[in-house]
């Protein structure tokens, strides 16, 4: 029999945001405790019963069916809360394996609204969360969109899905789209930080650009733009002799919806508009965000650039090579069992204790001695 690890460990949640636990080995086993829902006082945070809220989960990924076995508090009496057994309908625990790549059911888009985000529909019930990242492929007239990966910022639950591109130019069309991932695991790719498509960039002292999907930049790093003709925005691209111009991060924001890199030295009021082109100007390549290293405070005969051009293109900061990235992802909604609203992690600041039973591989069907 393979050898049995467990693992505990504590977190805190303040929203209704899903959180990835790094489990590198196979998980056999997750236990999951909400402690400040079940009356319980931990880490500065005061207990409290609360009816109708999960308390409890579990998870067996070669046993249990569903996304996870529930128990949720029934109507206070005093200082005791009944436990009601079930399910988990939704955003329960999802396996992630970073060393597969790992691709959800493709669903036929019917329309988009054109706007400054843009609202897709689509044939069926895609089942996707706010957090999801899709790739949207085969858009008859709209061929700008085709390949593109964009996260979910809201959703209606069953047909509808809103993300941040900006199709103000584009005509509605049809074409397909399916899950690659989710905003809240931590990037699997042989590096990181990646390439990052541009969404919008502001005409505004200081300039923020907001990318497709939430981009894990650092403040410090230097980046440049690849940004086609068609769109705008070429103050960026190049300066009056021809060379590439780096910028230099000062704030992020990797909230989903939000999607935010700030440039405090860049003042973008007089730039040319930046605008995803119209379907007749295609084809053309990507408008992207491009890592090249971090700030260089380092002196040069005396003088201090900032950031010293090209000084440090090839140093990304907290790049690493991946090692096949393992985990699991805790789902949120509103912290109940609902098939639509649901979820394990609720909205409220809560203190979960967790314990992770693990091995190296897995034997469902062993014989026990």
């Amino acid at each position: 029999m393979a050898e049995t690890q467990i693992t505990t460990g504590t977190f805190k949640t303040t929203s209704a945001t899903p959180l990835f636990l790094p489990i590198p080995n196979f998980i056999n086993r997750l236990t999951l405790r909400n402690l400040t829902r079940s009356g319980v006082t931990a880490l500065g945070v005061s207990g409290s019963l609360t009816s109708d809220r999960i308390v409890e989960a579990y998870y067996a990924p070669g046993y249990t069916t569903g996304t996870a076995l529930i128990r949720q508090n029934g109507t206070v009496a005093g200082t005791i809360a009944p436990l009601q057994n079930g399910v988990a309908a939704i955003n329960g625990f999802t396996i992630v394996d970073g060393s597969t790549y790992s691709q959800g059911a493709t669903f036929s888009i019917l329309s988009f609204v054109p706007g400054a985000t843009t609202v897709f529909t689509t044939s069926a019930n895609h089942g996707f969360k706010v957090g999801d990242n899709v790739r949207i492929v085969g858009m008859t007239t709209a061929p700008q969109m085709g390949g593109l990966v964009m996260t979910v910022t809201a959703t209606n639950g069953t047909n509808t899905f809103t993300t941040l591109f900006d199709s103000t130019l584009a005509l509605t069309s049809v074409g397909s789209v399916y899950k690659v991932g989710n905003a809240y695991i931590q990037n699997s790719s042989l590096y990181f930080p990646q390439n990052r498509v541009v969404a919008k960039i502001s005409l505004a002292n200081p300039m923020v650009v907001t990318t497709l999907v939430p981009q894990y930049y650092a403040i410090g790093d230097v980046v440049r733009f690849q940004i086609p003709t068609g769109f705008g925005a070429q103050q960026l691209v190049s300066g009056s002799n021809g060379l590439p111009l780096e910028f230099t991060i000062s704030a992020v924001n990797n909230a989903v919806g939000t999607q935010t890199v700030t440039f405090a030295n860049v003042d973008s009021t007089a730039f040319t508009a930046f605008s995803y082109a119209a379907a007749a100007s295609y084809p053309y390549s990507r408008a992207d965000m491009v890592p090249q290293g971090e700030g260089n405070t380092n002196n040069l005969f005396g003088i201090v650039p900032s950031p010293l051009p090209y000084g440090n293109q090839n140093v990304l900061s907290f790049a690493r090579q991946n090692t096949a990235l393992n985990g699991i992802l805790i789902g949120a909604g509103d912290g109940t069992n609902s098939a639509t609203t649901g979820g394990i992690i609720g909205s409220t600041t809560d203190v979960w204790a967790w314990c992770a039973e693990t091995s190296q591989q897995d034997y469902p069907n062993a014989p026990i001695y």
